[in-house]
């Protein structure tokens, strides 16, 4: 039980120390930080037995799902549940101004500065494309309509600042001439906003939150908002694309999700595993190598969007498992039974106590 406790401890130290560093609301970590979480290994590795490795499996199969799940949930959470709400009504005269600069895609600094009470607002983000550069003292400006008639203005978001070309890009929400929520809107590879219906006439908007993107490591999640008269309530977290390449890892993981449709909202997700060995740069065999999708139903009572995982092949654990950074013993936990069979399998048992070798001694040197 002791063990148990300063594997948790450990665990919840790691999270702490992956907690957001925010500069003007940015959410992209810090890639190398990443790696040096992941990719830590012990030049003089203990072999353990496979009786020992077998036990080792088996006590981190006992642990307790949740605990392991909920830590490794908490950087993405953090930052999915507490973007800015506002309620800030805006006179009739800066209304139309927003509305001229939705239209012609772009706006004055020092006007943005004073009608979003932002003076973080960065005066330098004057790219709108590679074709476009706005003299210094503009700013662009990216509308995204939510109504069916897009000149509409009843629901709808800005983006001040390029997602693509501004570090300190903000998205501001609306409800007509109200404000209603402010997110960070950097996007590297585009701020993919997207809305639908929800069937009670409500709106629905989403968009891919990047945490981190490098070689051969890339971390992003779906964030899905939901208006709620004069709120926009965060309902549903679900990561959109979790992958970790190359022979310096643990494992060698891939999880993309991919929307059906919505209404109700269907996620199907494709994922693998395999582990590495960098020694005979060999893959070894697919450990897992599968698909499924997950339907989505509405909560009214903690108004969120709850998957129905149990109806799945995949669980909320395992999808958390493909989160970036440190993931091995909730990967372990919450896949027990498919390792446990993978130790029956003749080509799949080295491998697999290999991966364990190499975890536990991680763990048995970080927790001394």
């Amino acid at each position: 039980m002791k063990k148990i406790i300063r594997v948790l401890t450990f665990l919840a130290l790691l999270s702490c120390n992956d907690r957001p560093k925010t500069d003007n609301n940015k959410t992209n970590l810090d890639s190398s930080s990443i790696s040096k979480n992941l990719v830590k290994k012990d030049g003089n590795p203990i072999q353990y037995s496979d009786n020992e490795l077998e036990t080792f499996l088996d006590s981190v199969g006992q642990l307790p799902t949740q605990p392991l799940a909920d830590t490794l949930a908490f950087y993405a959470d953090s930052i999915f549940k507490n973007q800015t709400q506002l309620n800030s009504v805006i006179s009739l005269k800066d209304f139309n101004i927003l509305k001229r600069a939705a239209r012609n895609g772009v706006i004055a600094v020092n006007t943005a500065r004073r009608i979003f009470g932002n003076n973080d607002i960065d005066s330098n983000c004057n790219v709108k494309s590679i074709y476009l550069t706005y003299k210094k003292g503009f700013i662009p400006v990216v509308y995204f309509s939510f109504d069916r008639n897009k000149g509409e203005f009843n629901e709808y978001a800005i983006c001040i600042g390029d997602p693509e070309h501004c570090g300190n890009a903000y998205l501001y929400f609306f409800k007509a001439n109200r404000i209603i929520a402010k997110h960070n809107g950097y996007a590297h590879y585009g701020l993919e906003l997207q809305h639908y219906k929800y069937t009670d006439g409500e709106t629905i908007v989403y968009y891919t939150c990047e945490f981190s993107d490098g070689t051969g490591q890339w971390w992003s999640n779906f964030f899905f908002y939901k208006y709620d008269g004069n709120k926009l309530i965060p309902i549903l977290n679900e990561l959109q694309n979790g992958n970790l390449q190359g022979y310096t890892s643990f494992r060698v993981l891939w999880l993309e999700s991919f929307i059906q449709k919505t209404n109700p909202l269907t996620i199907k997700m494709v994922y693998y595993d395999y582990f590495p060995e960098a020694i005979k740069n060999d893959y070894g065999p697919v450990i897992i190598d599968d698909s499924t999708s997950v339907q989505y139903i509405w909560n009214e009572q903690s108004k969120t969007l709850e998957g129905q995982y149990d109806k799945s092949k995949i669980s909320k654990a395992q999808i958390l498992s493909y989160y970036l950074p440190r993931n091995d013993f909730l990967f372990i936990n919450s896949y027990y039974k498919t390792l446990k069979n993978c130790l029956l399998d003749t080509t799949k048992r080295k491998w697999t106590l290999n991966y364990l070798n190499e975890v536990k001694n991680y763990y048995e040197r970080e927790t001394k």
